[in-house]
């Protein structure tokens, strides 16, 4: 791909923080495009999404109501049967993952849904900030917005991962303060109060974030590097900052270092009660299937051949992923 054709590559909250986790990853999933072999964590969430944002929906006041009072989403058919519908699609084993879907739903339901004292007026919306001075273009998705008195924002980020935030995660939480930047630099408003809700705490769900405008300059400037850098980026660039190098984190840290490598030796090891051990998608060695176009750009990835679809112009060719370099020394 020549220079003058080359695809500008956009920020995003998901991007940077892979990038800033681990350089290898980065690489493996936005420019080999490796496979995606999501968990059921990853497809609960999706699930839980979808409902969460068909309820905000005034015409649903009334599954809300019935659900809220029972404390059951079986009360409410249509919602019932378009969570099973969405388990189908994501092929998730509906009947297992049911109860904590349930769970996990009522506590967003139950934790000020409608943003009382305030004025819903966003949800699932996806915006993008292109800055001149500093240089970047960032984009990104939120759950849900709410208006407050006082030129004051609310911007709700819906998490169904087994971890709340703490520490660095909340004061340097890049996508709360992308969140924040958006409310004030493109919404304009004065304050912007985040809060992301752990649906898996129902005791205590909520961690909240807000940023002064001299934090956000800074990021700003970050992010113009952080642009610069993924238009710029190497397979030696891939290398230079990998999980596998930086030890194991402190506890404050979150989920980084050699905690993201896996403690895995080999594919398919099991812990002593028989479990298989997790690990890295990327660590281990594996061959799939990917579609390129005439450039010979590869487009989408699978697992399966028969999961892919050549399009006029393109083929389905078997590929060879080697693993990560940290973990398979040629």
């Amino acid at each position: 791909m020549t220079e003058k054709n080359k695809k500008e590559r956009i920020l995003s909250p998901s991007r940077i923080k892979t990038l800033e986790v681990c350089s290898w990853d980065y690489w493996c999933n936005y420019h080999l495009k490796l496979p995606d072999k999501s968990n059921d964590g990853a497809k609960r969430g999706s699930c839980c999404h979808i409902v969460l944002e068909c309820l905000l929906n005034k015409r649903h006041k009334k599954h809300f109501d019935v659900i809220v009072e029972n404390q059951s989403i079986g009360h409410s058919k249509p919602v019932y049967r378009l969570l099973k519908r969405l388990a189908v699609k994501e092929k998730l084993d509906f009947e297992e993952n049911f109860d904590m879907m349930e769970e996990m739903l009522l506590v967003a339901l139950d934790n000020d849904f409608f943003c009382e004292g305030g004025e819903l007026f966003k949800s699932e919306f996806e915006f993008l900030i292109d800055n001149e001075n500093p240089k970047y273009k960032l984009k990104g998705i939120i759950d849900k917005m709410a208006r407050y008195p006082n030129n004051k924002l609310g911007i709700f980020d819906y998490k169904t991962s087994k971890k709340k935030f703490e520490g660095e995660e909340i004061y340097a939480n890049i996508q709360a303060m992308a969140y924040s930047l958006y409310g004030k630099k493109i919404e304009g408003f004065d304050r912007v109060l985040g809060e992301f809700l752990f649906l898996r705490h129902p005791e205590d769900p909520k961690v909240e974030t807000e940023y002064t405008d001299e934090e956000l300059k800074g990021l700003e400037f970050y992010l113009s590097y952080l642009y610069y850098k993924i238009n710029n980026f190497t397979e030696k660039e891939a290398l230079s900052n990998m999980a596998a190098d930086k030890g194991f984190p402190k506890k404050e840290k979150g989920f980084c270092g050699l905690i993201k490598c896996g403690r895995a030796t080999q594919k398919g090891q099991l812990k002593k009660n028989g479990e298989l051990m997790w690990h890295c998608p990327q660590k281990f060695p594996y061959d799939y299937y990917a579609v390129i176009n005439k450039d010979g750009e590869v487009k989408r990835t699978a697992f399966e051949k028969d999961d892919l679809v050549a399009k006029d112009g393109e083929i389905i060719i078997e590929k060879h992923y080697a693993g990560c370099p940290a973990f398979n020394k040629k």
